[in-house]
């Protein structure tokens, strides 16, 4: 008898520790499956083209991120010395780096833009959920 109430601890606890690490998996799952969503406007030239909110139900942590899972936006960016830089967005694609028009970003409230004064590069540029931010398709 004494055999087979150890037997039984020995099941129970099993059992519980592993309901904890799906537990813990699932919780850990969800966390990174967070929504992020920011409000985007972009402009062409001076003329506003998108106005919205646009969300990703991924985790991302820098505005790269958030734009390469952002489908809407069909934004496309390639790698350069300085981190991504963003080529197109909507269909409107930087045709000459040396000429231009190429595309900038600015946001009235991401605290790392507003810090310093300016965006960091897309890749380093670090975001959370209710930041705005406004894409210019613009010579200088």
């Amino acid at each position: 008898m004494g055999k087979l109430c150890k037997l039984l601890a020995i099941c129970c606890i099993l059992f519980v520790s592993g309901c904890t690490n799906k537990e813990i998996s699932e919780t850990a799952k969800s966390a990174s499956q967070e929504t992020i969503t920011l409000h985007i406007v972009v402009n062409k030239e001076g003329e506003e083209i998108f106005n919205k909110n646009v969300s990703v139900k991924d985790h991302v942590t820098t505005l790269a991120d958030f734009l390469e899972k952002a489908n809407e936006l069909k934004v496309e960016m390639e790698d350069s010395a300085y981190g991504k830089k963003i080529v197109s967005i909507l269909g409107v694609k930087t045709k000459d780096w040396q000429k231009g028009p190429w595309w900038l970003y600015e946001s009235s409230n991401n605290e790392s833009c507003q810090a310093s004064g300016q965006c960091d590069a897309a890749s380093a540029l670090k975001i959370k959920d209710g930041d705005d931010f406004t894409f210019n398709f613009q010579g200088m």
